[in-house]
């Protein structure tokens, strides 16, 4: 799960959690609902941030990017293959969040990084002048 960062039209700063899916271009991949404040700060401004952090391996993921609609078909061969695979082992009665909102159609969404940078603290570098964060993007 990640933090999604949108804006809405009036320059508000919005945060949504979401659960995602990245492929090995470093795509990622998430859907939400049309009728939530999420969708319509990213059907008005196509630019998000999603950070993502792991306090046990003391990793961070923080990247910016332009967020694209998905056709369906794409859409159920990526997204529903990988995400059937972070539920618990034998919960099949688990379901996404998404699952759970009534608010209009599901919008399946690509996010793709025009920067994208990882940085991993739990290790102590020897080199004080070390860098912890790793640019992969940008």
């Amino acid at each position: 799960m990640g933090i999604l960062s949108t804006v809405s039209d009036n320059g508000t700063p919005w945060g949504s959690a979401v659960y995602y899916i990245a492929d090995e271009d470093f795509n990622f991949y998430f859907v939400t609902r049309a009728e939530t404040l999420k969708y319509q700060n990213i059907d008005n401004t196509a630019l998000a941030a999603l950070t993502i952090a792991d306090s046990d391996s003391q990793t961070t993921v923080q990247l910016t990017g332009k967020i694209s609609a998905v056709p369906v078909q794409q859409y159920m061969d990526i997204f529903f293959t990988k995400f059937a695979d972070l539920r618990s082992k034998g919960d099949y009665a688990w379901v996404p969040p998404v699952e759970k909102l009534k608010a209009g159609s599901y919008m399946p969404l690509q996010l793709t990084p025009t920067s994208l940078q990882y940085a991993d603290y739990k290790h102590l570098k020897t080199d004080t002048h070390a860098e912890y964060i790793e640019k992969i993007i940008g």
